[in-house]
């Protein structure tokens, strides 16, 4: 990581960039305290019981997200997907909670540090977090947050009556939003994994619903994720494989329940108007180059849900430009004029035509990684069946494990309604690692819980603070009760984000990881929020001869 690491923040300080607008009207990162301005406290007692009493201040939901220049500003943020420093909450996963009245499925959320740049346009995006004594109200410290949070909705995993994904999320299917074109079983390619380069546009704000306030890019609109790892592909008509830069590229306006152009929402949901411009930006080459005679070239790959017409504009500088001396790839997105309704889904592969694609020294070792199964050491349901959702992922793909249950029904049935605790996986993913770098092997996911069965019970984001407001809010809260044995929030089962070397794995091991994560606290007092030792996933590593992950993944443009 250490190496495209400081070859992106080289390319990016000196080269090309893609204005924002407005992004430019900071100087440095902004203060939460403007996240405050204007608002005052909302309290609501959301449930009462006997002794107990939850008190909950709804000012931090009114709106929950504000933006930090306006609804119309595209922002654009570049940079590397990165762990959440100093936690055991990592990121990089489907949320394992949302807040319902908001969203229709949960988010897929990464966070990325941005590079730097002489004029800070990526590092402004930041956020200085004002601490605040809880009883005084006075200033304690200022915290520079050093990642941008990013999320999009997910599009799975939706099963509650009412909720328009629910019926295509429970057969298997993608509802849209980050995974349209998504079919049961598919590989999920276009989302991030820790270590990927990323550009990503969309709207910048504020998560005024964690004090102090963040910055944000929430929804975004376009993610293009240039891999960390090179991938070793075919080209058909010269029957050779070469190692190849791996560019997923996905946009789309349908970005969550409040931003998004379907039709028969309601007037508060805001319309993303993605013909409004082009989307221009550029990717290094991260394979070295085999000779100075070797010439840059690339293939195209067209994704399930791509509705997009026509081609991107594709400009390859295999001697960088007078900004850089890395090789790089130019790409527009010609959507200016075009609906707003559209999908672009494609994935592009840049490699160097002479050899194999890498230099002989260039060592890259492939291994093969089978995940074997899953075991719940602990169930979320004491009595009842356990609801389980649960994402894992290798590298940059993801899978539902839910999906691969032979049910009809994979919300409901199997996985998603079970006191099961043993279930079998048997999927192999192929990884093509370069010397001294690393890849994740990941789960995580969910116990759905009473509060699931409100998402996409939508309420206006700018709704006044008032008795109606109160009223409404008790009355879909009423699934916070502390006589739900169970819970009555999503229940966190933890997390697997394992990073693997050459080192680890020799030339062949077995592993069990634990999930691990914090603990969360929940509105009703039965669940203890522990995320430690709630499974165990079992997978092997091994070094194989270099073989294709996927044999048709590309074709010669």
């Amino acid at each position: 990581m250490k190496r495209i690491l400081s070859s992106v923040s080289l390319f990016l300080l000196l080269g090309y960039f893609t204005s924002s607008i407005g992004q430019d009207l900071y100087s440095g990162p902004p203060l939460s305290t403007e996240a405050e301005k204007g608002f005052t406290p909302c309290p609501d007692t959301v449930f009462k019981f006997l002794f107990l009493r939850k008190v909950i201040d709804l000012d931090f939901i009114l709106p929950a997200w504000l933006p930090v220049l306006g609804y119309e500003d595209i922002t654009v943020l570049e940079g590397t997907v990165i762990p959440k420093p100093g936690s055991k909450h990592v990121d990089t996963h489907v949320s394992p909670s949302d807040f319902p009245f908001h969203h229709y499925t949960h988010d897929f959320s990464f966070n990325v540090m941005p590079d730097s740049t002489l004029d800070n346009r990526f590092t402004n995006l930041l956020a200085n977090r004002v601490i605040k004594d809880e009883k005084s109200n006075e200033i304690v410290d200022t915290v520079l947050v050093p990642y941008v949070h990013c999320e999009w909705e997910s599009g799975l995993g939706a099963y509650n009556e009412g909720n328009p994904c629910s019926e295509l999320n429970n057969a298997g299917a993608s509802a849209g939003f980050y995974s349209s074109g998504h079919e049961r079983r598919d590989r999920i390619w276009n989302w991030p994994t820790l270590g990927d380069w990323v550009h990503v546009e969309g709207l910048w704000l504020w998560d005024r619903g964690h004090p102090p306030a963040r910055t944000e890019i929430h929804p975004a609109r376009l993610v293009a994720v240039r891999r960390n790892l090179p991938e070793l592909i075919k080209l058909k008509d010269e029957a050779k494989e070469v190692y190849a830069t791996k560019i997923d590229i996905y946009a789309s306006g349908d970005g969550g329940a409040l931003n998004n152009n379907r039709r028969g929402t309601p007037e508060y949901v805001r319309k993303v108007r993605m013909g409004d411009k082009d989307y221009e930006f550029r990717v290094e080459h991260i394979v070295p180059r085999p000779s100075p005679n070797a010439v840059l070239k690339y293939l195209v790959k067209t994704q399930k849900g791509d509705s997009f017409p026509g081609k991107p504009g594709i400009k390859l500088h295999a001697d960088g430009d007078g900004s850089t001396e890395h090789p790089f790839i130019e790409i527009k997105i010609p959507w200016k004029g075009k609906s707003d309704e559209l999908v672009f889904g494609r994935t592009i592969y840049t490699y160097w035509d002479e050899g194999n694609g890498k230099p002989e020294d260039y060592d890259v070792t492939a291994y093969k990684v089978t995940l074997h199964s899953l075991k719940f050491k602990k169930m979320k349901e004491v009595f009842g069946k356990s609801e389980f959702r649960v994402f894992l992922a290798v590298n940059g793909q993801y899978i539902f494990l839910n999906e691969f249950v032979d049910v009809p029904n994979i919300l409901t049935d199997g996985l998603g309604s079970t006191k099961q605790r043993k279930w079998d996986i048997n999927q192999e993913f192929i990884v093509y690692l370069p010397e001294g770098e690393n890849f994740r092997v990941h789960a995580g996911g969910w116990e759905a819980d009473a509060i699931d069965s409100k998402m996409g019970a939508l309420m206006d984001p700018y709704s006044p603070c008032n008795g109606t407001t109160r009223d409404w809010v008790n009355k879909n809260m009423d699934v916070a009760s502390p006589l739900r044995p169970g819970g009555c929030l999503d229940d966190h089962i933890g997390e697997i984000h394992a990073l693997h070397t050459a080192g680890d794995i020799g030339d062949s091991k077995e592993f069990e990881s634990l999930a691990d994560g914090r603990k969360e606290t929940d509105f009703c007092p039965c669940d203890n929020g522990k995320q430690n030792n709630v499974f165990k996933l079992s997978y092997t590593i091994e070094k194989i001869k270099h073989e294709l992950k996927d044999p048709d993944a590309a074709s010669n443009f």
